[in-house]
């Protein structure tokens, strides 16, 4: 078996890669998603709310993790705050999620990898990039500007340390079939390589 950490640019199409991936047979898991499931805890919520406010997670969810967002992105401290709350317990569900997997491959996307410290369970980790403009165009839907995604990254790793770390490198510079190509040559890589 075989466990892979992606990560990557924001924007980059680390959804696409994913989806060819599952669609090739390959286990998917999103730390994305555990993390935020994490906010729902009660201990979590208690600890968040000693800091941010009674009532902060009052509301509906989708704006309650917009609110999360801001906080964490507005300084230092308050990423540090959240890092302290989430991260180990996200990166500790997300390694029995890949234990209990029946895949020969299971792919990890986890956006801040780099920053939370590889474990020691990840196998490899790829890093899907792409230029700056297009990662603005892709992320339009979500009302980022490039503004937004430069204060974002600001706080993480500079990128070319991450793709010097990274065993496998994909950069997204052309059309969406060309990218999706991509996936599906380094999932084949990928799966011989889980089953030897």
């Amino acid at each position: 078996m075989l466990t892979v950490g992606l990560t990557g640019d924001v924007g980059a199409g680390k959804s696409t890669l994913c989806r060819v991936f599952a669609a090739m047979g390959a286990k998917i898991l999103d730390a994305d998603t555990v993390a935020r499931d994490m906010w729902r805890c009660g201990d979590v919520q208690r600890q968040a709310e000693a800091r941010w406010g009674a009532g902060f997670f009052k509301g509906e969810w989708k704006n309650v993790l917009s609110k999360i967002a801001d906080k964490i992105f507005s300084s230092e401290e308050e990423y540090k705050f959240a890092s302290s709350l989430l991260h180990s317990a996200t990166m500790n569900e997300l390694k029995t999620l890949a234990e209990s997997s029946a895949s020969d491959l299971t792919i990890v996307e986890i956006p801040l990898l780099y920053e939370c410290g590889v474990p020691g369970w990840i196998d490899g980790v790829i890093y899907a990039a792409a230029p700056l403009e297009k990662r603005v165009e892709r992320n339009a839907s979500r009302n980022w500007n490039k503004s937004e995604i430069l204060r974002r990254e600001a706080k993480l790793m500079p990128r070319e340390e991450k793709i010097r770390r990274a065993d496998w490198f994909l950069e997204n510079t052309g059309t969406a079939d060309e990218w999706e190509a991509k996936a599906r040559e380094l999932c084949g890589i990928l799966l011989i390589k889980s089953k030897a």
